[in-house]
């Protein structure tokens, strides 16, 4: 049994998207749950973790009314812009709804060089999540971790995940800055990594470019602070949803326990998100 911790739902004609380009054939389209379910019931996943992919109120909303049907258990990570003045009136909106967990931003947001204005701001926002039980979603690459790893480590009571591994330099086998900045984020309890968007990094189902790269991530955080995740509809562009599960299975050591390897495909992500059976 799984808790997808990472899937994201779209309609380019809504307009906000931004990132998403016609000349991308596998994904500029619409991904919406029913095109998914049939995988989530194949592979027994029995909730989902529904992230933002446009950085607006109006899409939280959006996911909001799709996954309100509850034909899976979702949570919803929106995406807000933590340094507008419409920040707390956006987040104490969404608020209102049971299955907004959180809150996901760029790692560009933590640059340390930023104006001491945006800084306050940044600080200002998260202090507000931790207050509210938020979780914190990181998109962030290697250069970023140092500088999330300073605001973070100032709010114990913050729950973040970092998206994506924290997206090493997998193609190119490179291992720093992403093992000192996911080391220095390891020691704060409240942060998690979801094990998603692999396939894409690696450019197919191979594990074998990806196992350093996880094999830290237990070191460092243990199996108590991972998450499954498969970066659906982006992870189509090198593997199917059942070419994603494989992925992630062979990725898991055979010493973990059976509760172990549990806790990683599901009960961490009901944790950190507050996912109800």
């Amino acid at each position: 049994m799984y808790i997808d911790s990472h899937v994201h739902f779209w309609m380019p004609a809504r307009g906000d998207y931004g990132w998403l380009k016609p000349d991308n054939a596998v994904l500029y389209r619409d991904y919406l749950p029913g095109q998914l379910l049939p995988a989530l019931r194949t592979h027994g996943v029995e909730g989902l973790v529904v992230v933002q992919a446009a950085p607006t109120a109006a899409e939280a909303s959006f996911l909001l009314e799709l996954t309100q049907d509850g034909t899976v258990a979702a949570a919803v990570s929106g995406g807000l812009d933590p340094f507008a003045e419409r920040f707390d009136a956006e987040l104490e909106t969404l608020r209102a709804h049971a299955r907004f967990a959180g809150v996901r931003i760029n790692g560009g947001a933590f640059r340390l060089d930023r104006p001491a204005d945006e800084r306050i701001k940044l600080q200002a926002a998260l202090e507000r999540m931790a207050q509210t039980g938020l979780t914190l979603d990181l998109l962030v690459r290697p250069d970023d971790l140092d500088g999330v790893a300073s605001y973070l480590e100032g709010m114990p009571m913050l729950k973040a995940v970092v998206n994506h591994l924290g997206s090493p330099a997998v193609r190119e086998r490179r291992m720093e800055p992403w093992s000192a900045g996911m080391e220095r984020l390891s020691r704060l309890p409240g942060v998690a990594v979801k094990l998603s968007g692999m396939i894409t990094m690696a450019g197919g189902p191979d594990p074998a470019p990806l196992r350093p790269y996880v094999d830290r991530l237990l070191h460092a955080f243990g199996p108590d602070r991972l998450l499954f995740g498969s970066d659906w509809p982006v992870a189509l562009q090198a593997g199917g949803y059942g070419d994603v599960v494989g992925l992630f299975e062979s990725l898991l050591p055979a010493g973990l326990t059976r509760e172990e390897k549990g806790s990683i495909r599901a009960g961490n992500a009901r944790r950190w998100y507050r996912i109800e059976p």
